[in-house]
């Protein structure tokens, strides 16, 4: 039975927020911000910083990577619920000048659930010439369909790009303004942005980001290299954010799309963002099925659902980021979690084991 009472659930979660405090004094990761809440309320937020690295606060905003893709994807449903486009709608349609002719017809199903084909794109590429997005989105276009649409699970980034250039052109707005106008503003995530640089507050409250790696301390952040993954507003993993706007988030998914009286998606349209579409664990196949039920692929539309072996329910969704981030939500435990650290290519096993503690504590 999960625990009740907010305040014995605070308690509870002591030995999570303890082993978050050893990944640090280890040097595990440079930092944590670790945040735990439930449909009615945060529970606890802690921060813990290096002593031998800059103070981070609960306020700080870190680079969120990946948790950009079910920001993104809410969006794009919102979308769908306002009847400007369709799951089932061809891209190319909306915009003809940035699909390969090539391509079988692609929608913003099988883009949001990883399965359109397409290959992704080295960003690290783009980032060492002066293209830009629009660098981007052209070889996006020059990309090989590797897959049939729809019949292939294959993770890729930038076609997140592509759908929200589609999703600006319809409304008629860029997507980024559609986004704080549909989604941000109205839960009150007045920290998420692509770029920090440009509000002073906000630039004083980015978290550094390093290195990361299997062995040792991470090594140093590059300022440069930063900026200029940074300047790319990459929308399958480009967002900045705060530990309260992504518990923010988290609740409003708990609560079936609403939070504080305002309601940013159907309790429907919920369930079909998060039902999944790759391999249901117990499924005799699927899109993303394997032999190994520990090797499957298991994903929603802008979500990830859980492994075989995860500790989570079968009801719980979320999403981790390169950057050593992850946003993870359960309605079967009234929880919603955010970790945060600022570690590029961390491993997930830090991250699970605080998953683990969390939930051994409120289980």
């Amino acid at each position: 039975m999960p625990i009740a009472s907010q305040a014995e659930r605070g308690r509870a979660l002591q030995p999570a927020f303890d082993l978050a405090r050893s990944q640090v004094e280890s040097g595990t990761v440079p930092f944590v911000v670790l945040g735990v809440a439930g449909a009615e309320g945060v529970i606890r937020v802690e921060a813990v910083s290096s002593p031998d690295g800059p103070r981070i606060g609960t306020d700080a905003v870190c680079l969120l990577a990946s948790i950009t893709k079910p920001i993104v994807a809410t969006a794009v449903l919102q979308q769908v619920e306002a009847g400007l486009v369709t799951l089932g709608g061809d891209v190319a349609a909306w915009v003809p000048d940035l699909v390969n002719p090539d391509w079988a017809p692609v929608t913003p199903w099988h883009i949001l659930s990883h399965t359109s084909g397409i290959d992704d794109v080295d960003v690290e590429v783009v980032m060492r010439g002066d293209g830009g997005r629009a660098d981007l989105l052209r070889r996006l276009s020059r990309t090989r369909q590797m897959t049939r649409p729809g019949t292939t699970y294959h993770y890729a980034s930038a076609p997140y790009d592509l759908l929200a250039e589609a999703i600006a052109r319809r409304a008629g707005e860029p997507f980024e303004t559609l986004l704080a106008r549909t989604l941000l503003g109205p839960l009150g995530m007045t920290s998420t942005t692509f770029d920090p640089r440009t509000d002073p507050v906000l630039a004083g409250r980015a978290a550094p980001i390093a290195v990361g790696g299997l062995e040792g301390h991470p090594t140093p952040q590059d300022p440069e290299l930063v900026g200029a993954f940074t300047d790319l507003h990459l929308c399958g993993g480009g967002l900045w954010s705060s530990a309260a706007d992504l518990l923010r988030f988290g609740r409003a998914m708990l609560r079936g799309g609403e939070l504080d009286g305002v309601r940013v998606l159907s309790p429907a349209m919920l369930a079909l963002m998060t039902r999944e579409v790759t391999a249901p664990v117990g499924a005799p196949g699927g899109i993303g099925w394997k032999a190994d039920p520990l090797q499957a692929d298991h994903y929603a539309l802008g979500w990830g659902t859980p492994r075989a072996d995860t500790i989570a329910s079968p009801r719980a969704f979320g999403h981790g980021g390169v950057s050593g981030t992850r946003l993870w939500i359960d309605p079967a435990y009234d929880l919603a979690y955010v970790y945060l650290t600022g570690s590029w290519g961390l491993p997930t096993a830090p991250i699970d084991a605080v998953q683990a503690a969390i939930y051994t504590a409120l289980s």
